[in-house]
Formats: C-alpha cells, sequence, structure tokens
C-alpha cells in the first residue's frame, strides 16, 4: 500500500493533515511483512470514524490495526481533500452577471441590462468568494492588498499601469475570475476592520443595488467532514479498482451518460466536474471522451456550450489539491 493509497482509503472520512509509512530499514523489519503508519486528521472527529470503520477491517490483504499517535501540527491546508469535499471549496461557473455572481435561478439567459428585471435578478443573485488554493497566486494577492490598504488606491492603479501584460496579476483586471473576486472580498473586509485571519461570514451588499456576497467559511477544513458527505462515503462500497490511467467498463458508460444530459446549469456543471476530478488517474480517456463528444455534428449547441463549461471549470481546478488533478493538464 502506498501513501496514496492511504490518502484514498482515510480521505473517505474527512480531510488529511499528514500521511506517512514508516517504510522497513532492516531485513528483520522486512520479514515481518507489516509496515506502520501515521495519518493525521485536519479534525479529530473525523479520525474517530476512521478508527471505528476500519480498525481490524481488511484492506489489500492485510488487517488494519489502529491507535492514537502522539499529536501533530496541523497545516493551514491538507495534504489531502476528499472528493466529496471539493465542492464546498471549487468556484461556481461562469454566470455573466458581475463578479460573476450566481443568480437564484440558473441556466436561463440573462435579460439585457439595465433593465429592471436585470437589476432584479443581480440584485438577488449572490457572489460565492472563494479561497484560490494556488499558493504563489494567494501571497501574492495579500501582499498586494497590504500595499493598497497602506498606499491607498492610487498604487493599485500604478500597479494595474505597470503589470498589464504580467500574467501573474491578472487578477486585477479579470473582474470575474475567481481570484479577482477574492482580491477584492478580502481588501474590503481588511478594509472593514476584520483581522486577516478571522472574518465575518455573513452574507453582505458590498454596492447598492449590487449582488450579495457570500465570504468564504474560515479553514472549513479544520470543521470536519460534514455529516451528510460522511454517510454518502461510509455507505458507498469502495468500487472496484481499474486498472491504472483507464476508466472500467462501468465509469465509462456513466461518464458517457454524464456528458450525454449534461446542461449549462451550474449545479450539473459542478457535480461532472466532480465525477472527472474523482476519476483524474483516467484524466486522458476522460478529456479524450469530452473531446469525442464536442465534435458530433448533430449535437445540439447548449449541450456543447455546457461541456465547454465543464471542461473550463476542470481546467481551472486541476491545481486542486485532489489526488491526480494535475493530470488533466497533460490531456
Amino acid at each position: 500500500m502506498t501513501e496514496q493509497e492511504l490518502c484514498e482509503e482515510f480521505g473517505r472520512f474527512g480531510p488529511l493533515a499528514s500521511v506517512k509509512i514508516m517504510w522497513p530499514r532492516s531485513q528483520e523489519e522486512r520479514l515481518r511483512r507489516r509496515n506502520c503508519g501515521f495519518v493525521a486528521f485536519m479534525n479529530r472527529k473525523d479520525g474517530e470514524r476512521a478508527i471505528k470503520t476500519l480498525n481490524g477491517t481488511e484492506v489489500m490483504g492485510f488487517e488494519m490495526k489502529m491507535g492514537w499517535g502522539k499529536a501533530v501540527p496541523i497545516p493551514p491546508h491538507p495534504v489531502y481533500i476528499p472528493p466529496a469535499m471539493v465542492e464546498l471549496t471549487l468556484p461556481p461557473p461562469p454566470s455573466g452577471l458581475p463578479f460573476n455572481a450566481q443568480p437564484k435561478e440558473g441556466g436561463r439567459p440573462l435579460p439585457p441590462s439595465h433593465t429592471p428585471q436585470f437589476d432584479k435578478i443581480l440584485s438577488s443573485a449572490v457572489v460565492k468568494v472563494v479561497i484560490p488554493t494556488e499558493r504563489n497566486l494567494l501571497s501574492l494577492i495579500h501582499r498586494m492588498i497590504e500595499f493598497v490598504v497602506r498606499e491607498g488606491p492610487m498604487f493599485e492603479a500604478m500597479i494595474m499601469n505597470r503589470e498589464l501584460n504580467n500574467p501573474m496579476f491578472r487578477f486585477l483586471f479579470e473582474n470575474q475570475s475567481p481570484a479577482h473576486v477574492y482580491y477584492r472580498w478580502r481588501l474590503f473586509s481588511i478594509l472593514q476592520g476584520d483581522h486577516p485571519n478571522k472574518w465575518r461570514t455573513q452574507e453582505f451588499r458590498m454596492f447598492k443595488g449590487g449582488s450579495l456576497w457570500k465570504p468564504p467559511p474560515m479553514n472549513p477544513y479544520l470543521q470536519g467532514m460534514p455529516e451528510e458527505l460522511v454517510e454518502k462515503a461510509s455507505a458507498s462500497p469502495l468500487p472496484e479498482e481499474p486498472k491504472k490511467g483507464a476508466l472500467s467498463d462501468n465509469q465509462r458508460d456513466k461518464l458517457e451518460d454524464v456528458l450525454r444530459n449534461l446542461t449549462p446549469e451550474r449545479t450539473a456543471i459542478a457535480e461532472a466536474m466532480i465525477y472527472c476530478m474523482e476519476h483524474a488517474e483516467a484524466a486522458q480517456e476522460i478529456v479524450d471522451c469530452i473531446a469525442e463528444s464536442l465534435s458530433i455534428v448533430q449535437t445540439p449547441l447548449h449541450k456543447k456550450v455546457a461541456r465547454l463549461y465543464l471542461i473550463s471549470d476542470i481546467l481551472h481546478n486541476c491545481s486542486v489539491r485532489v489526488a491526480n488533478a494535475s493530470f488533466f493538464r497533460k490531456g
């Protein structure tokens, strides 16, 4: 069993802070044919569930014997996030509204801007703030905010003029991107007196007549796996493992069914993207399947648009710390 397989086995119960296998060093240890490992959860409650469920069970032909170890430092970000939890921290699909605000009734065409109907949809929509998972980008955003708070809006204007063609500063220009939404909320939050590590999480209206803004939860991984997600993960038996880099026949049929029935609605796109992320070890086959579905001339336009949204979501979330998610970059 590898550390990645440990992550997938124990990660069903919650996000993991660290995973380490103590590989045998001496011949005597090798002859025992039993290794020790350490798995730390971000939340103790998830660890208790894992011990209760897995202790004494057989995994890959070996009996699992578990007990509590000493406490270890908890990192700011998990080394493994269960696929069931990924949706909680993913940005929503493109909506066409300012700051990518999500209308209450997604999937419907937007009325022309500057009309009463458009203003009504805009004011009831919600801007979902998502913390970027890319560490370098997050550090740059925080550093930028420090200077803007200290030097004022002229500093922001100066940087925008100087870094116009720098891809690292795209978050200043792409107003509907998740990074810009986070930057704009974080700057507003700090200017309103919030602490960098502790902020108000209630929805609020940043602009008069604008959409509601929904701040991100404060490190949701420290709160443990939501009960409904744990029950879903525990109730589902582990699927038969296909060979590495390929989908099983059932998984392939499921993917084709998902693509066939995909609509441009937010929830449908999110569910399809999560399914792809959960099977990221077969990224190349998934990419080929999506590309093939786009090449069919008879496919209705709205279904092709939905599949393009799916591609956009997958590419945007390649950096998420989910097993094999980065494989999609190579596809």
